[in-house]
């Protein structure tokens, strides 16, 4: 099998470096992280708001980096031990090198953005591509200015499919992510009220996201989620210039019916979705080992990239059983006390906990308790207020039986609560304190459920940390 590899004068041509010292000439990989084993790797000298990775490069050595790639001036004591390239910005040299490498491999591009779903979207188009495919996705949310290019230099080349998460917080980071990746094909899952700060309404994150679709490659195909009204209007906008081939479009059953792919959620359990429709004018009907109606959104996704990449209709119908949540969305853990938590707290914006209320409301405890655990949903501005007194209404009415609510909004949250005539006041506290859910909530009975649901800069992994959890572990 093909290694990864890299020559010096390929590093130099992509970054427009300078070499201060050679002693390595083909490297086997990047590194950004001078505390993991970087045998053979090219560590990125990157600098943070917090941290500047220029302050590691002797340990970068220690930990036997092949080269050093920095914008500061070169460390004297170390041009005899490793090679030194030197750059204007070294982030900005990340993402050429990425783009470079992109265009080195092979494997077929394919870019995800969208309020909600991002990561789930990739991992179930990665789950179902696998089943024909040599597929590489990044393992967590590696979505950003530096976690795309990081992406892109995670294709080996064995790859024939990337998957690509690629996220927004403010205009014109989609523009940018879209000169890197140069995607083959491109999905904007949803538009939704999510980081409303740096965008400022539900507009201007639906103008933000379309770039993935204005700034796409000439050749790239076009997947349109038509139930969502913000990328039903991209659609109308991008997708009369497309030759229809290079178009595909998915809707829930019965909504729009000159679809691509067209699924319903005939049931949801706990541990399943139960859906069917047509894939293409294939019918089916399948059971998906997954948590929450909000995934069919995903799945319709999944099932056009998997269209589009070559497999037919009933290849794509036998991979979705292979899909699954992952970490922090939607996962189900076991509790000591008998009793399972809903965890799902990688990521939280209106939309996404409207969903999870909803869904959680439909379970049956069996006699138990419900419980909520809420954190503040975070990168909402000005519109925060208005948006968690909205969440405490949506909580209040959603029958808890105990809720707790962590973050700066919690007055707003408890007068939601308290106008939707919830059936007991909701356990407030500026931030996550130590036992907090152990010491607040009711000692938990085997039959009772509990919803974990935040912003991930609130860590309520804590909280659920505090319940002691069989089958979890902490990121």
């Amino acid at each position: 099998m093909q290694k990864w590899n890299l020559t010096l004068e390929e590093l130099v041509a992509a970054t427009q470096g300078k070499v201060i010292s050679q002693v390595e000439r083909n490297f086997g990989g990047i590194g950004t992280d001078s505390r993991q084993n970087l045998d053979g790797q090219i560590f990125f000298a990157l600098k943070g708001d917090a941290f500047d990775a220029h302050d590691f490069l002797a340990k970068a050595v220690e930990a036997k980096a092949a080269a050093l790639l920095i914008h500061k001036a070169p460390p004297k004591e170390l041009e005899d031990r490793v090679t030194i390239v030197q750059v204007q910005d070294t982030l900005k040299a990340l993402q050429d090198l990425g783009n470079f490498w992109r265009r080195k491999m092979k494997a077929r591009i394919l870019g995800i953005t969208g309020t909600n779903g991002k990561t789930t979207t990739k991992e179930f188009t990665a789950a179902v591509l696998e089943t024909k495919f040599e597929v590489q996705y990044s393992k967590g949310s590696f979505n950003n200015h530096w976690g795309v290019p990081i992406s892109l230099l995670s294709i080996q080349p064995e790859h024939e499919i990337a998957v690509i998460e690629m996220g927004m917080n403010h205009p014109g980071e989609l523009k940018d992510l879209s000169a890197i990746v140069e995607a083959d094909a491109v999905v904007c899952t949803m538009v939704g009220r999510g980081h409303l700060e740096g965008v400022g309404s539900i507009e201007g994150v639906a103008k933000a996201k379309s770039e993935i679709y204005e700034y796409a490659p000439e050749k790239a195909t076009f997947i349109f989620n038509m139930d969502n009204e913000h990328t039903r209007a991209m659609e109308k906008r991008f997708a009369a210039k497309k030759p229809r081939e290079r178009v595909l479009r998915f809707s829930q059953a019965g909504s729009w019916p000159d679809v691509d792919v067209q699924l319903e959620v005939v049931s949801a359990e706990a541990d399943a979705l139960h859906v069917r429709g047509h894939i293409q004018g294939q019918s089916g009907e399948t059971s998906i080992p997954v948590f929450g109606k909000q995934n069919i959104t995903n799945l319709m996704t999944a099932a056009c990239f998997g269209l589009l990449s070559g497999m037919s209709p009933d290849e794509v119908w036998r991979a979705l059983p292979n899909c699954r949540t992952v970490w922090g969305r939607n996962q189900w853990v076991n509790l000591e006390s008998g009793a399972k938590a809903l965890f799902d707290a990688y990521n939280a914006n209106p939309e996404s906990m409207k969903a999870a209320v909803e869904n959680f409301a439909t379970l049956s405890a069996k006699g138990g308790r419900k419980i909520g655990i809420f954190g503040e949903m975070r990168e909402l501005g000005s519109h925060a207020p208005e948006l968690h007194h909205e969440l405490g209404l949506a909580v209040g009415k959603a029958d808890f039986d105990e809720v707790l609510f962590v973050g700066p909004s919690s007055a707003e949250f408890a007068r939601g609560m308290k106008e939707a005539d919830a059936k007991k006041n909701p356990i407030l506290s500026s931030s996550y304190e130590q036992n907090l859910a152990s010491k607040a909530l009711p000692v938990l009975d085997p039959k009772d459920i509990v919803l974990i649901k935040g912003s991930r800069g609130m860590q309520l992994e804590k909280a659920l940390a505090d319940l002691k959890p069989l089958n979890f572990k902490a990121k």
